[in-house]
């Protein structure tokens, strides 16, 4: 038991070495120290005053980039029109530009961020067009 504890001083985490038991197996206990998930990729809802979860912005902004990698193959147009919520148009021209500067490289197509101030924080819509 003290190689046990003396290997696990090691350990970032708090742990908690219980004697052995009847079977001599060993029990021990760990505490969590990384964020979960949820607290990770959501912020507290502010449409009801923190009672529930919203995805990050960040997390918004890849979302769309994923959805305009697997559409990219059957879109026929020659130009993406996205249409967001207010602040995810302004990470995407700002803090998330990258994403949007690749897709564009990479489809050699334009693809333009519109602001809809009526669209819910997580709402988004992609539609193509063709330029004349």
């Amino acid at each position: 038991m003290a190689q046990m504890n003396e290997a696990m001083k090691k350990d970032k985490s708090q742990t908690n070495i219980l004697p052995l038991t009847e079977l001599g197996l060993v029990q021990m206990t760990r505490k969590r120290i990384r964020r979960n998930l949820t607290r990770t990729l959501c912020e507290p809802c502010f449409y009801c005053n923190g009672d529930g979860h919203l995805l990050s912005g960040k997390s918004i902004c890849h979302k769309i980039y994923r959805d305009l990698v697997s559409e990219a193959a059957d879109i026929m147009g020659n130009k993406f029109t996205v249409k967001v919520h207010p602040e995810i148009a302004q990470l995407l021209h700002g803090r998330e530009k990258h994403l949007i500067s690749s897709l564009e490289k990479q489809f050699s197509k334009p693809i333009v961020i519109y602001p809809e101030p009526n669209y819910h924080i997580e709402e988004y819509h992609i539609f193509e067009s063709l330029i004349k």
